[in-house]
């Protein structure tokens, strides 16, 4: 988009605002359930869509579709009474507290999880009785476009959610905007940084859900086998580009050899392929300059010590794919999990068994 072509898109989304804030709740959350059952409608497209575009592993995507539109349904059914007016005593009368839309919202949403990461957002404000912007990461903008067709038909009102192919440049722009009320960001601390200073400038809310890396404890008490089985899916789910994803164990020393043999198993047994196959374990990462970063990232753990005993090498096949990976130092006393972040990838941790 041109710059006048976006700030054409945010007025576009501003009126239909003026006209959808007038409609009742109810009609809302009709329109709102509509979309639930048009996501379960055209689940499998949608699915295909995502994993073309990112390298999602189908069965992942389907599951992906399936929660949004539970997430409608829920808005649809709980909207009306969680929007309805209160009324509160207060001395010497009644107090009443009305619920009223703010105007446009703008996202900007990463490409992890392209139907959700909209959805969690879009909807409730959709509900409230916004007008919503996407600006999706590049190389899902089909899925952005994809939700906002099927929203329509659906019966949303035209530009009411509306995509803008932006730039970072012109999204500051989009945030300065006078008709954009709230910004809400999922992304690196990086970006959040950038998103929050701006949009305080412009003294508007902001809604920003940052990067992470916590910890699984593996305690004296626990179930191993339980143990492994969580860890390993914590890690490779959604083929690793999960913020929550599990990258760091720590084991006490009571179960970090069972754990540590088990885990090495399991991971080494993962079967790395097309994503569009349901009996695939691990797909492709969403682009080849992380799949090339992760890989310096490992390539340097082991220059400084770490030894790969499962996986540990880019293989020689067409596509973002990296294989499921542990590290152990040279002792054989720390674990180190290998895997992709969904905004930017991290180096491995040492994790010291306690």
């Amino acid at each position: 988009m041109t710059n006048e072509e976006a700030r054409d898109a945010v007025q576009g989304c501003h009126d239909a605002f003026l006209d959808w804030r007038k409609r009742s709740v109810n009609d809302r959350a009709e329109i709102i359930r509509a979309i639930g059952e048009e996501l379960t409608n055209s689940k499998e497209d949608f699915a295909q869509l995502m994993t073309r575009e990112v390298g999602k592993l189908i069965g992942d995507g389907r599951q992906e579709i399936d929660l949004c539109a539970q997430i409608c349904k829920f808005t649809a059914d709980t909207g009306p009474d969680a929007l309805a007016d209160e009324e509160r005593e207060i001395p010497g009368g009644t107090g009443i507290v009305h619920y009223a839309p703010i105007g446009v919202i703008y996202g900007i949403q990463p490409w992890n999880f392209p139907c959700y990461q909209v959805v969690r957002y879009a909807i409730a404000n959709l509900m409230t009785g916004n007008g919503v912007l996407l600006k999706h990461a590049e190389i899902c903008t089909g899925s952005g476009l994809f939700l906002r067709d099927l929203m329509e038909r659906a019966g949303l009102p035209k530009n009411l959610f509306t995509v803008l192919l932006v730039d970072h440049d012109q999204s500051d722009l989009i945030i300065e905007n006078d008709l954009v009320r709230g910004v809400t960001l999922t992304g690196s601390d990086t970006a959040g940084r950038t998103v929050a200073k701006k949009a305080a400038e412009q003294l508007k809310k902001t809604v920003l859900e940052l990067g992470s890396n916590d910890a699984y404890l593996v305690l004296d008490d626990a179930d191993i086998d339980t143990a492994v089985e969580a860890c390993v899916a914590a890690r490779i789910y959604n083929n690793g580009q999960t913020c929550v994803n599990g990258k760091r164990f720590i084991v006490t020393a009571k179960n970090y050899d069972t754990f540590v043999e088990g885990y090495i198993a399991k991971m080494k047994a993962i079967e790395m392929g097309d994503p569009t196959d349901e009996n695939t374990g691990l797909g492709p990462m969403s682009r080849a300059d992380l799949r090339d970063k992760l890989a310096d990232q490992v390539n340097e753990s082991v220059e400084k010590g770490a030894r790969a005993v499962v996986g540990g090498e880019v293989p020689n096949r067409k596509g973002a794919y990296y294989p499921a990976t542990v590290l152990v130092d040279g002792s054989g006393q720390h674990l180190v999990i290998g895997g992709p972040h969904p905004v930017e990838p991290q180096l491995p941790h040492r994790v010291d068994h306690v």
